[in-house]
Formats: structure tokens, C-alpha cells, sequence
């Protein structure tokens, strides 16, 4: 193999870079810059990350301005998550369906009647809410709702006894649902709160408050977080799982292509030398471009088709490509097996590990030591004088005339 070919093939090398970094960057603002006002418009339609506030009691100071904060006595609360994932352009955003459900008791331990104001915060200033419901002793309240002012109402409760007040609607919101106690008083009695999600691949925001109980139900997670007197201004939260966004996910593939596209040209190279076939860089520029067509393929159709969908056809479409091209313009001396094989390990396997969250790094790692193994054991025998023969001046015959005579050399003691 000559120094000029090893250029050629450099080159074409460099050329295939280019265009995937051309299809990678392309790839990757159609994923973030039209993500983001894509986001918006999401948001706009199925709303926002919810954070539900606890109801504020208080009781008015007699004389004064000022009020004192009391707590609930107790807080029996139900909550159900449901993953309603939504798409737009390449991205899957983790919108949810949420059903609140929220009782608690108020009690009054004074030795005089009083009038307790609760007010309650709606999760989303601009949500909707259906099957809206407000109640005191299951007496339903019907009354004008500001949803960016909340809901207020005025218990009055004789010496010693206690009413329940309760709350229950159903929205939707993105990304994550947190329930907030209230910083008035950062304390919370006789806590149950109990979430029940559609999904098991549960996640909690940074800063909150774990469960202290997990346990699966028949299609997701109960979560139950219990406390007889909670001090804390910690949120309770959780995370909606987010599906595998076929945008980010065939850029990062495209931005690798070159690595799986460099072991693939010393696989061929080594064949070169194992089996003697003679490969022209013009074979070389065509294999370039039948991996280029994988990622092409792939990025167009991951938004039209499921993302597994469209990786396997492009890569069956990659791998019939160059591989049967290998075998027609080398007339059936290019072991096409060989080149089917590598062509699943170096570009289907490596390009799959990405879609395997965690652990991408150690499969290609480990992938790259084994064809580094497979290629010293291969090439262990191979001349590579012969491979690569030195390209010096080659010295001109001498003439019959210029020829020393017999024995000159013992003549001179050599």
C-alpha cells in the first residue's frame, strides 16, 4: 500500500467527517432551537410543572391586624400520576395527567369559638381544572374561583371541635408534580400523603423529600410519604419518566460516526493484506457513503417512525449497501462475510449503545478491545516490510567496465 493511497483514503476520511458534522449540527438545532419554542407551545397547551401549595390556615388576633398560623390536625391526601407523553418536532415531552384529592382536618383547641381562614393555592396560576370540588364537612361550597388568586374560606368552629375541609380537582401539567408545606408554619401534623402513578420509573427532584414507603402496584408505583409531626420545608415530589428523544439521541450517533466509520476502513485495510486484494480509495469513498446513508436515513425517519423502527432500516439498508458492493466491484475476492460482520459490530452495535443510557461508554470501550485483540492476533504474522517496502532511490547497474576486477575487494581487505 502506497503512501499516495494512504492520502486518498485519509482525505476521503475527512470528507465523510465533514458531512456528518454538517447532518449532526443540523440535527442537533432542529432538536434545541425549535425544541425550545416547541416547548412553549407544549406548555401552553397542556400546562406547566405543577406545585401544589398546602392550604394556610389562620386566626385572627382579637384587637389587632395581625393573625396567627395554625396547622391542620390532620392531612389525608391522594394523588394520581399519569404519563400522557406529548411530541413535537423530535422531541417527547413528559406531560402527566394529575388527580388531587386533598382532606384536612381543622380543629380548634381553644376554650373559645373561632373563626379559622383557610386559603388554598391553585398548583398552576393559569391551569384548568375539572371535576373541581370544595367542601367543609362534605358540604360542597359553590362559589367564584380565581385561579391566580386561589380559593379562601371562613371556618367557624365552637371550643373543641373540628371540621374537614377538602379539596379535589384534575389537571395536567409537564415534567414534575411537588406538593409545598406551608412556610408559614413548616410544620406538618399527622401526615398521609399517597401518590399513585402509571409508571415505575420513578425519580424524585433534587432538595425533596424521598418516600418512606415504595411499593408496585399492578401497572406503576405507590408512593406514600407518613409522618406524625413533620418539621420541615422540604417539598415532596416526583420526577415524570422521560421517553427516548429521537432528536438528541441520532445526533450524538451522527457526531460518533467517524469512529465507527475509522475502524471500519482498518478492517478493510487488513483484508487488503490478509487476502491480497487489490482496494482502490474509489472503494473506499463508496463504503464512506454507505455508512453516511445509515445516519442520513436515520435522522429523517426517527421523525416520522418510531426511533428502533428507523434504525433498523437504516441499517439494514447501510449494511446490503456495502456490502454488496464490496462483493460486486471486487468480483467476489472480498470475503463479504467479513464485511457484513464488521459493518454489524462497528456501525449497528456501536450506533445501539447509544440508546443504552448509562452504559454507552463501557460498550464501546470494551467492543474496541476486542477488535484491537482479533486485529493483533490476525496481523501477528504479516511482513510489514512487504506491506509498506521502503520507497529510496533504487541505485543504477553497474557497468561491465565499472565493475571491480576479481579479488579487489581481498585486496583491499575487505
Amino acid at each position: 500500500m502506497s503512501a499516495r493511497r494512504l492520502i486518498a483514503i485519509g482525505g476521503i476520511f475527512l470528507m465523510a467527517c465533514a458531512g456528518w458534522g454538517t447532518l449532526g449540527v443540523t440535527t442537533s438545532m432542529r432538536s434545541t432551537e425549535f425544541g425550545g419554542r416547541l416547548g412553549a407551545e407544549v406548555g401552553a397547551l397542556w400546562g406547566a410543572p405543577l406545585a401544589q401549595q398546602a392550604p394556610s390556615l389562620a386566626v385572627e388576633i382579637p384587637g389587632t391586624d395581625q393573625v396567627r398560623w395554625v396547622m391542620p390536625a390532620k392531612n389525608d391526601i391522594e394523588v394520581e400520576l399519569g404519563a400522557d407523553h406529548r411530541k413535537k418536532g423530535l422531541i417527547w415531552y413528559p406531560t402527566y395527567t394529575c388527580s388531587f384529592d386533598g382532606r384536612y382536618t381543622v380543629s380548634n383547641n381553644e376554650e373559645v369559638a373561632q373563626k379559622i381562614r383557610v386559603h388554598f393555592d391553585f398548583p398552576a396560576k393559569d391551569g384548568t381544572y375539572d371535576e373541581f370540588a370544595i367542601a367543609v364537612n362534605d358540604k360542597k361550597l359553590l362559589c367564584t374561583i380565581d385561579t391566580s388568586e386561589g380559593v379562601g374560606e371562613i371556618i367557624e368552629l365552637p371550643p373543641g371541635q373540628s371540621a374537614e375541609f377538602r379539596v379535589a380537582y384534575k389537571t395536567r401539567g409537564i415534567r414534575e408534580w411537588r406538593y409545598k408545606t406551608d412556610p408559614n408554619v413548616a410544620r406538618v401534623q399527622n401526615l398521609d400523603l399517597v401518590v399513585k402513578t402509571d409508571f415505575r420509573n420513578v425519580d424524585y427532584p433534587g432538595g425533596c423529600l424521598s418516600p418512606m414507603s415504595s411499593e408496585e402496584a399492578e401497572d406503576g408505583m405507590m408512593l406514600t410519604w407518613r409522618a406524625t409531626d413533620l418539621i420541615t420545608r422540604a417539598d415532596i415530589g416526583v420526577i415524570i419518566p422521560e421517553r427516548l428523544n429521537p432528536g438528541p439521541l441520532t445526533s450524538r450517533i451522527t457526531f460518533f460516526a467517524p469512529v465507527c466509520l475509522v475502524f471500519f476502513f482498518v478492517l478493510v485495510g487488513t483484508i487488503n493484506i490478509l487476502y491480497k486484494v487489490d482496494i482502490h480509495p474509489m472503494h473506499y469513498l463508496f463504503v464512506a457513503a454507505g455508512f453516511f446513508a445509515f445516519h442520513l436515513l436515520l435522522v429523517y425517519m426517527a421523525g416520522v417512525v418510531n426511533v428502533h423502527v428507523a434504525f433498523i432500516i437504516s441499517a439494514v439498508v447501510a449494511v446490503v449497501l456495502v456490502t454488496s458492493y464490496l462483493s460486486a466491484a471486487l468480483r467476489g475476492r472480498f470475503p463479504w462475510k467479513v464485511a457484513a460482520g464488521g459493518q454489524l459490530f462497528f456501525l449497528v452495535l456501536f450506533s445501539y449503545s447509544f440508546f443504552l443510557k448509562g452504559i454507552t461508554g463501557l460498550t464501546i470501550a470494551i467492543c474496541s478491545v476486542v477488535t484491537l485483540g482479533v486485529l493483533m492476533r490476525a496481523t501477528a504474522h504479516v511482513d510489514w516490510d512487504d506491506v509498506f517496502p521502503k520507497q529510496g532511490p533504487t541505485p543504477p547497474p553497474l557497468d561491465a567496465a565499472q565493475a571491480p576486477p576479481p579479488g579487489a575487494a581481498q585486496a583491499h581487505g575487505v
